[in-house]
């Protein structure tokens, strides 16, 4: 049986602060650069100011690596993380004996939670409740849930509330926009388990709950540097009550986000990876990329020095 939520919240933390969804970084002979994976994690708690970060998702390229990749990736990820930073890892698979694979390995090396993605196939609501279940158990860590509007890839209210009544749900990832959100929240128990990832949003959800995390995608990274950490400022600010000035920090935002919708969420809107883009950026700000993966293609020459232009314009950190 899986352990009740509250034991498992007690073990390894409550969700909190601000989470990135990260890439993988590639050799140039496609092998995973696992001392890129090790550095990257220190850079993210040292550099970039976040709280935990998630690996393997669609961020991470995780559809590209074979199992025992995705296992060296999260075991380096904690390695350079150390204790000051948490590390959830998705451990979604096609194959429900390699899901539970992952995530007793995800248990094992000491992942902070687990998350799940609809896996691919035909199954009733019922069946998927025992497979996420059956995760849980195996991972002996909570469960975030990745409920995308894309097709295909939503659980669904009734799921995610069964769940949660379960005791099983840490927290339900739910990008799609605040309608989406607040759709959601209205159909499950207990609304406080669904986190707004976009960003832009952030300061709206801190005015409503201050303890609101941000388990968002790579804006963390992407935005802030040691120098400049305006996410953390305006969160900082707004929590002591000075709206004005958590305002303004959020508002400097503003070019970068535009970007960011264009370069990245826009890539997802049509139905393409954001990755090359995505690697671009973060290798500007000092992270360790690589190539992408194949069959993904690099992004090309002439869309780099656009986006560069446009990061350039925006004030983006660039390191190099």
């Amino acid at each position: 049986m899986a352990t009740p939520m509250g034991q498992q919240a007690a073990s390894v933390g409550a969700l909190a602060g601000i989470w990135a969804a990260v890439p993988t970084p590639f050799l140039a002979d496609g092998a995973v650069d696992l001392e890129g994976v090790a550095g990257n994690a220190t850079l993210y708690r040292d550099r970039f100011g976040c709280d935990g970060i998630f690996c393997n998702g669609i961020m991470g390229e995780g559809f590209a690596l074979t199992l025992s990749e995705r296992q060296d990736v999260l075991t380096a990820m904690l390695a350079g993380a150390g204790d000051a930073m948490a590390v959830g890892v998705v451990v979604t698979h096609h194959a429900p004996a390699e899901m539970l694979t992952l995530a007793r390995h995800a248990g094992q090396a000491g992942a902070h939670h687990i998350i799940l993605m609809r896996p691919r196939g035909q199954y009733l609501d019922d069946e998927l409740i025992a497979l996420a279940a059956a995760a849980v158990d195996a991972a002996g860590r909570p469960l975030v849930i990745f409920e995308s509007p894309a097709p295909g890839m939503s659980f669904g209210a009734n799921i995610i509330d069964r769940l949660a009544r379960r005791g099983l749900v840490l927290a339900v990832k739910a990008p799609g926009g605040d309608k989406a959100v607040a759709g959601l929240r209205r159909q499950v128990a207990d609304a406080r388990l669904i986190c707004n990832p976009h960003e832009d949003q952030f300061l709206v959800e801190l005015a409503r709950n201050p303890e609101a995390p941000l388990y968002a995608n790579p804006e963390p990274y992407l935005y802030q540097s040691g120098a400049s950490q305006p996410i953390r400022a305006y969160r900082d600010a707004l929590i002591v009550g000075d709206a004005p000035t958590a305002y303004a920090h959020w508002r400097r935002l503003q070019p970068l986000r535009a970007a960011y919708d264009r370069w990245v969420m826009g890539e997802l809107d049509h139905g393409r990876s954001p990755v090359p883009a995505l690697k671009h950026w973060a290798a500007r700000a000092g992270l360790k990329t690589g190539p992408t993966r194949f069959p993904l293609q690099p992004l090309p020459a002439e869309a780099a020095a656009a986006l560069d232009a446009e990061l350039d314009a925006a004030g983006a950190p660039r390191v190099g």
